[in-house]
């Protein structure tokens, strides 16, 4: 499934969806609900009751495979149903269960994941741009869940900077609970992927960096763009071998351009040594960004962001992040 968190046009209240095509979204409560009435398993203890059905992605994916499994299930139920002439499927209390992507906008998958766990130094051709050893251990950061803005927002560019970076970045989503989580297990407790645009001031980021510290560089407001939706892993079955493009303003060759397979650590690497905290669902660990960005190109002032550029982030099945910096 590619899930999203959406809000209708009009409405104030985000709502979970899945992606029926490019064209339409499933809301999933409705859906859910329609699935329970029309067959009439409202009652039903061994269903996944609409009561207990969460009103957030975290929720979704708190609720572990039984949820996801009740999410599929109602949304193959009304793609079924959606296939019939003239079939516009609603709630029996009136609830519309499809919107029109045309008619949304879309959030980050996870509007405020507990932690964001972000990898520094994590591909070969960024360590060899940036002319430092690779790291023998996974090295991060904490980026704050308030930097966090949608797929397609306006990014206000930072008041406190003048020198504006992009880096493209895979995103796991953690998909439930765990602690010491063994490497051979770690993909048990993936529940997806979706892209990070880490946006990063660099010159606030060299000043942190002389303290051995990261923080306020990549997480004011609006720095992580996050989306279009959330791929659940099986529709990616080798989270390790995916192309990586990043654009400026329809420019014709990307800025960066990699895969994932050059990351040093692996997702089962990843998620294996980062447990030794608690992970727990929602949570983000990114990729880290392959070779390419700005501040390594010359000269730097050329190639750092301004407000106007639009930055276009594509990684393979995951969709597309377009954001316009303003």
């Amino acid at each position: 499934m590619r899930l999203v968190t959406f809000l209708p046009k009009g409405k104030g209240e985000a709502k979970v969806g899945a992606l029926l095509d490019e064209n339409r979204i499933l809301e999933l409560r409705a859906a859910t609900a329609y699935y329970l009435q029309q067959t009439g398993r409202e009652k039903d203890p061994g269903v996944f009751s609409l009561d207990r059905f969460p009103g957030s992605l975290t929720g979704l994916l708190s609720g572990g495979e039984e949820a996801l499994l009740a999410a599929k299930t109602a949304m193959e139920f009304a793609a079924s149903r959606l296939k019939e002439k003239n079939s516009h499927p609603r709630t029996r209390e009136g609830e519309d269960i499809v919107y029109p992507a045309a008619g949304v906008t879309l959030m980050s998958p996870v509007p405020r994941p507990g932690k964001i766990i972000a990898m520094g130094l994590n591909f070969y051709d960024h360590a060899a741009e940036n002319k430092v050893p690779l790291p023998e251990m996974p090295v991060g950061f904490l980026k704050a869940a308030s930097s966090l803005t949608g797929p397609t927002a306006d990014v206000p560019y930072p008041r406190s900077t003048k020198q504006l970076d992009y880096e493209i970045e895979m995103a796991v989503v953690i998909g439930k609970k765990g602690k010491d989580i063994p490497k051979e297990k770690a993909m048990d407790y993936v529940a997806g992927y979706t892209i990070l645009n880490d946006l990063s001031a660099r010159d606030i980021q060299a000043a942190e960096m002389k303290k051995r510290l990261v923080l306020l560089s990549k997480s004011l407001d609006g720095l992580g763009p996050m989306g279009p939706w959330l791929a659940t892993k099986d529709e990616v079955p080798d989270p390790d071998n995916l192309t990586m493009e990043l654009y400026v303003n329809n420019e014709p060759e990307p800025r960066q351009k990699s895969n994932t397979k050059q990351m040093v650590f692996k997702v089962p690497d990843l998620v294996a040594y980062w447990s030794q905290m608690t992970l727990e669902p929602g949570d983000i660990i990114s990729s880290g960004t392959p070779g390419g960005v700005g501040i390594f190109r010359q000269p730097p002032e050329k190639w750092l962001l301004q407000p106007g550029d639009i930055v276009e982030a594509r990684i393979e099945k995951l969709g597309v992040l377009r954001n316009r910096i303003v």
